[in-house]
């Protein structure tokens, strides 16, 4: 596998002492709102998290965000990567005995503030590497009123 993504889906993401990340409130498969639809949660957050071969840099990455009843994204926010030549020079300098793949990652935490849902549906996070003309599958979340 050259490539892959997941997405953590929470109500907030916290910046801790040491570059530590702090996610509240996580959700699984599935998130039950209370109330009818459309609806508008105050907060909600999106860490995506993407690797590639140390042989593969990034040359673009494009982070989409998709909400039920919506076609097109209503994030779409550009993740800075490092010059390839960097992340090249970055891997030559490791270490040279590990036998196991190394992997270059990004990483991006989107915050909407509110997030409008129309429908219930799927969540969807999304990437476009490389410009790509297919997108980079990175997790969902469905959303559904509670019974």
């Amino acid at each position: 596998m050259e490539r892959f993504g997941y997405s953590i889906f929470c109500d907030d993401i916290r910046n801790e002492v040491g570059g530590k990340l702090s996610f509240i409130g996580c959700y699984n498969a599935i998130m039950f709102v209370t109330g009818r639809f459309p609806l508008t949660l105050p907060k909600f957050c999106i860490h995506m998290h993407i690797l590639s071969t140390a042989t593969r840099p990034f040359r673009s990455i494009v982070a989409r965000c998709y909400v039920p009843n919506e076609q097109e994204p209503i994030l779409e926010d550009t993740i800075h990567t490092p010059e390839t030549a960097d992340q090249v020079a970055l891997l030559a300098n490791m270490e040279r005995n590990v036998n196991e793949p190394r992997y270059i990652a990004a990483s991006a935490s989107l915050i909407l503030a509110p997030l409008h849902i129309q429908a219930p549906g799927l969540i969807r996070a999304r990437a476009v590497i490389d410009g790509a003309a297919e997108e980079m599958k990175l997790g969902s979340l469905r959303i559904e009123a509670a019974a």
